[in-house]
């Protein structure tokens, strides 16, 4: 039997069945779920980035629409390694399951191990659904207050002083063959959509609980 930690905790979990190798994710002794990476990259571009983990997210057991309000959420991280200059894809995450209503959910895990980057800047999580394009009122922070994102706030300074704003993204492979990406800005709370290899600004959530709203921007749509 495996002995490397994120093997034992699937092993557990799964009642010792193999893992996928693609999935990657221990819990620390505080209690925080951890990933491995990378998984994929360096690249270059954000956008690069997006596309090639839409492609292996859809591609994992249970995540593509196929298997509907049946499927699986997994998630991952999105990062920045200062050393290279380039983002970086890490090892998914298969904890979650289903939530209130039937809603798919997998848990964020906050931490990262790459041996290879020094002080990786963590850009988001990343998620694939199986069943709908659209992000969730959850997904867009209908339950904090604006600025939050998993952790804290949703913009940071790096050790170099450079401004971020952490984003989640939401992959779906429609049946007809392809892979949609999406990214929600947790600061300015804008969603865009990948198209044609560039981000393009489609809506915008504001408001928490009761009064949260989701507005298209004039002559954009979810699809495409």
């Amino acid at each position: 039997m495996p002995t490397n930690p994120y093997w034992m905790l699937l092993l557990l979990a799964l009642g010792c069945s193999a893992p996928h190798p693609n999935v990657r994710v221990r819990q620390l002794a505080n209690g925080m779920y951890e990933v491995e990476g990378p998984l994929a990259g360096p690249f270059k571009t954000r956008e690069e980035l997006a596309q090639v983990a839409c492609e292996r997210m859809i591609q994992m057991p249970g995540a593509s629409t196929l298997h509907g309000r049946q499927g699986k959420e997994y998630c991952a991280l999105w990062y920045y390694s200062p050393q290279e200059q380039a983002y970086f894809l890490s090892y998914f995450s298969d904890l979650g399951g289903d939530g209130a209503g039937g809603r798919k959910y997998c848990k964020v895990p906050l931490a990262l191990r790459d041996a290879n980057t020094r002080d990786p800047v963590i850009l988001g999580p990343a998620h694939p659904h199986p069943h709908n394009w659209e992000f969730s009122r959850e997904d867009m922070g209908a339950n904090h207050e604006p600025d939050w994102s998993p952790w804290g706030s949703a913009r940071f300074v790096d050790r170099s002083g450079r401004i971020w704003e952490h984003e989640l993204r939401l992959f779906y492979g429609p049946r007809n063959g392809g892979c949609l990406a999406y990214d929600y800005n947790y600061s300015s709370r804008v969603v865009s959509a990948l198209r044609s290899g560039r981000w393009i600004p489609i809506g915008k959530a504001s408001g928490t609980a009761g009064d949260f709203s989701f507005d298209l921007f004039e002559g954009q749509s979810w699809l495409p």
